[in-house]
């Protein structure tokens, strides 16, 4: 039996649901955006090494979070700028470089991921029963200054009390101190939190090393190396996992 008074969530693909399709309009902007600001800041570069650069900055921000930490997005996009040309990156001008910080975040708002069409009722439904509720995503390309905006706009963000984003942390999950961190801020302990998300690792593997009860929400993924407490196929069952972890059972009721 388990007392939860707290629930966190993941945001990519527990809250939200982002594909391909999604992506690719959101990858473009961006792209489009970085190379029109630095060739109208009189740079001879071609759509090619903005492509290149673009995965190269994948890459290296992802080896960066794999090991649980992460960058700043100001770091990212440098990290983004240095990939095309080092030299280019050092002598752009700050407007250019302003320019292209704004495209690269605000492609996100322009074409976003969808809603889960679960995610209002159940945050309301917890809301309502008094529980305290935190977010912990970890945020790739897109910056939490402007999760936060789009949460705002699609009416998620008064249902949390606290929201952490990895790129201001410089931690990222299944990193035990962003999860701790978020609880120090909800005044929760972690054995009454239970926390939701789609990844095997960043979520279940770091609830449970955080000591949180862990409800894996099963999005196609791979088998978890870490037992979750309760396995959910719908975002719409969390409300029966948190009763099965007060039951003392991992089985829906």
């Amino acid at each position: 039996m388990r007392q939860i008074t707290t629930v966190t969530f993941d945001l990519w693909q527990t809250l939200i649901i982002d594909t391909p399709e999604l992506g690719r309009p959101r990858a473009q902007i961006r792209l489009d955006g970085a190379l029109q600001a630095i060739q109208d800041d009189g740079f001879d570069i071609d759509r090619q090494q903005v492509v290149d650069a673009y995965r190269r900055c994948y890459q290296i921000c992802g080896e960066i979070r794999d090991n649980e930490s992460d960058v700043t997005f100001d770091e990212q996009i440098d990290i983004f700028l240095q990939s095309i040309d080092e030299e280019m990156a050092q002598r752009l001008s700050p407007e250019a470089r302003l320019r292209v910080t704004r495209r690269y975040a605000d492609s996100y708002l322009e074409a976003p991921p969808q809603i889960d069409e679960h995610a209002d009722a159940v945050l309301r439904e917890l809301k309502a029963q008094g529980a305290k509720l935190g977010l912990i995503c970890n945020t790739g390309a897109t910056p939490g200054v402007t999760q936060r905006v789009f949460l705002e706009r699609v009416g998620l963000a008064g249902y949390f009390d606290v929201l952490t984003f990895s790129d201001e942390e410089r931690l990222s999950k299944p990193a035990p101190e962003i999860f701790h961190a978020t609880l120090r801020r909800l005044k929760s302990s972690p054995e009454e939190t239970a926390h939701v998300g789609d990844h095997p690792r960043n979520d279940v593997e770091g609830a449970k090393r955080a000591g949180l009860a862990a409800i894996w929400l099963r999005r196609d993924s791979k088998e978890p190396e870490v037992q979750p407490d309760v396995c959910i196929d719908s975002l719409s069952q969390v409300p029966a996992a948190l009763a099965s972890l007060a039951d003392g059972s991992s089985a829906l009721p």
